[in-house]
């Protein structure tokens, strides 16, 4: 498995701070990784959450009922590309897990995991498990 590769394709095609975690199983290999809210997605967010919210109601928890759930879409669905792009280009078995949207006063991330093997049937929950993630 060319492991150099597969972080430089997550990096190129825009994941950051792409890192192996080590594993005891050789055929296995995971990453964790960030995918980064551009300024695009954080104002279409907040748009989607004002339009939903109700007008007299400047609950903020209200709002980010709305707000957190659309990024977090947003980056399933893009990684969700990137991984089928990998899958396909490279024929690995791919399966990953999001972490909550963390927001702070600069930017808006999720935290991602992914095990990645070449023809090996692993459950994502276990390899979690043993490395208490």
């Amino acid at each position: 498995m060319e492991r150099d590769d597969i972080v430089k394709y997550l990096l190129v095609s825009g994941l950051s701070e792409v890192e192996q975690i080590e594993h005891n199983d050789n055929e296995i290999f995971v990453l964790r990784f960030f995918y980064d809210f551009d300024e695009d997605e954080l104002s279409a967010a907040q748009a989607y959450a004002e339009e939903e919210e109700c007008e007299d109601d400047e609950d903020e928890e209200k709002f980010y009922d709305y707000y957190v759930p659309y990024l977090n879409e947003i980056a399933v669905d893009n990684v969700s590309d990137i991984i089928e792009g990998l899958m396909e280009e490279k024929g690995f078995k791919v399966q990953f897990v999001s972490y909550d949207v963390e927001i702070d006063e600069e930017d808006a991330y999720t935290e991602f995991i992914a095990v990645i093997t070449e023809d090996k049937e692993v459950d994502i929950e276990k390899v979690l498990d043993e490395l208490e993630l």
